[in-house]
């Protein structure tokens, strides 16, 4: 009979939650994790309370603003059943993330936040969490990497560091899931990783590595995290397994970005490692009692401070009295469901409403923009400036540069290593070849309008894709199907897009024949709109 640990099982389970409760994606589930969750009590209960959760939406399903109320008040339920507790550093981290995520944010006094606000350390680290503007998935990763106990052995640490090899090259599928978790929460493995990592980063040093055509400068540390901490990444159902040989083959080969990979390493890590400080807080809510002024430090034994004991006043406590009848949980509480339950908040946050943005909003908000900034990647990397308010098209591939003005009726190249730069007159039939290039709902959606949109397509919105998105973009997808004589391709475009401004911030490309089970990803882009100005000084910064 096999036997099965929770504590070395749980963590990869954890990814197929969503998964499982439902019959048609439950096929998906890896046959190890499936197996491992109908036997795990533990899986089976955090899945009962991810279900919960669901359930609830459906019943509250209406507006962002009441979706994000409800899911506000489920995070205050979890900060609440510390009310009248001690709170450390090591009860603070696994809600860290989620309060840097600003879909989440929380605007009363808790148990929580009353910690970081009379603590150094962990108002620095929440400080630092920030200024990374990683993407919710990613801070819900943090999240769980922050809560998670590393699974214990020599055998799991001697594979994982087997396997760092591989990590440092970016070569996920060559690992899995588990391996990768255990690289990210064993603090001698993340060491380990660390150490080899930056070893490689100065060979390329000393090689003298060209740090060649690649834009560093636009490379963010949410482009980056999944290389930094691979936390949650599953290398057998890898969506963006294709796209990822872009970046990280300059990753591999550039001092710079490998160092900025390893700044990001080394800020998480030292937030997960980071010892208690001699802050411990005791937050009371007392009914009684009116509102009244901090009061000093006191001292409490043993060399520790606590904060003062705060209360609400009556206004607040009228509010948040209700949060405290069915505390989720007490102290020492499970982090592992704890996570769980902010997946679940990402969840009801983006699912489908009366609000969604339909395909013809978006066809008609494209339509009011004059510039735009795109960046495409599929093979290689290419960034276009379409300017309809200054008539000009700008287009960057490599170290080229060029430039069309129709204004002026020429055109620049660049080359920005050799320093070369040309120009010459537009020909009649260039400038209306330019002048068609200037078309930027062309340039950003599949058809011309929304008329030449098949019969057959499907607009439908996607909640998996929007816990990879920031914390107000909604996620659609567009489907259709184009025959020939020999073939049938399926092909979706996956608009991100700001549900304010109905414009799409990142879309990306897929399809599969008749015979694939999955799409692939033919070319994702991300999408900038500027303003006159913005593009001018774009412009004048290259060829001034």
């Amino acid at each position: 009979m096999i036997s099965y640990n929770p504590d070395s099982n749980c963590t990869n389970a954890r990814l197929y939650y969503y998964d499982f409760l439902s019959e048609r994606t439950r096929a998906g589930i890896p046959e190890g994790a499936l197996h491992h969750i109908n036997q795990c009590r533990d899986c089976q209960a955090e899945i009962e309370r991810l279900e919960t959760l669901l359930v609830h939406i459906e019943e509250n399903a209406g507006s962002e603003q009441h979706r994000q109320d409800w899911a506000i008040s489920t995070l205050l339920k979890l900060h609440f059943a510390l009310a009248g507790e001690p709170v450390t550093c090591s009860m603070v981290k696994p809600f860290l993330a989620s309060l840097a995520d600003p879909v989440l944010e929380v605007r009363v006094p808790t148990p929580i936040t009353m910690h970081v606000d009379k603590c150094r350390a962990c108002s620095a680290d929440l400080l630092a969490l920030r200024d990374l503007h990683l993407t919710h998935k990613q801070l819900c990763h943090v999240g769980q990497l922050l809560a998670a106990k590393p699974t214990e052995g020599t055998e799991i640490c001697s594979n994982a560091r087997t396997a760092i090899p591989t990590v440092i090259s970016m070569v996920f599928r060559e690992t899995n899931a588990e391996t990768l978790k255990h690289l990210c929460t064993c603090p001698d493995c993340r060491k380990h990783l660390y150490r080899r990592r930056e070893a490689m980063r100065q060979k390329l040093l000393r090689g003298g590595a060209a740090h060649g055509e690649f834009p560093c400068e636009a490379v963010s540390a949410s482009d980056i995290y999944d290389y930094a901490l691979p936390y949650g990444i599953d290398p057998a159902n890898d969506p963006y397994a294709e796209f990822r040989g872009d970046l990280t083959s300059h990753l591999g080969a550039c001092p710079d970005c490998l160092a900025r990979v390893q700044g990001l390493h080394r800020k998480i890590s030292d937030i997960a490692e980071r010892a208690e400080s001699d802050v411990v807080t005791v937050y009371h809510l007392d009914e009684s009692a009116q509102a009244r002024p901090l009061e000093g430090p006191v001292e409490t034994g043993a060399g520790c401070r606590t904060a003062a004991i705060v209360d609400f006043a009556d206004h607040i406590k009228r509010k948040v009295a209700g949060l405290k009848a069915k505390p989720l949980l007490k102290t020492g509480f499970a982090a592992g469901a704890a996570a769980v339950i902010l997946i679940g908040l990402g969840l009801f946050l983006y699912s489908s409403s009366a609000t969604a943005v339909s395909i013809k909003q978006i066809y008609s908000a494209v339509e009011g923009v004059r510039n735009v900034h795109i960046t495409t990647s599929t093979t290689q990397m290419q960034e276009q400036w379409v300017s309809q308010g200054l008539n000009t098209y700008l287009i960057r591939t490599g170290a080229v540069w060029v430039l069309s003005d129709v204004g002026a009726g020429v055109r620049k190249s660049k080359n920005s290593l050799t320093g070369v730069t040309d120009e010459k007159q537009l020909a009649e039939d260039e400038i209306t070849s330019v002048k068609e290039g200037l078309d930027i709902t062309l340039a950003l959606l599949p058809f011309h309008d929304i008329h030449s949109i098949p019969r057959d397509a499907q607009w439908t919105r996607t909640v998996e894709a929007a816990l990879q998105s920031g914390s107000s973009i909604e996620v659609y997808d567009l489907t259709w199907t184009e025959s020939s004589s020999s073939s049938v391709v399926h092909k979706k475009w996956q608009f991100y897009v700001d549900p304010v401004t109905r414009l799409p911030h990142r879309i990306e490309f897929y399809q599969k024949r008749s015979v694939d089970t999955d799409y692939f990803l033919k070319s994702a882009t991300q999408v900038e709109y500027m303003s006159d100005a913005e593009m001018e000084t774009v412009i004048g910064g290259v060829f001034p």
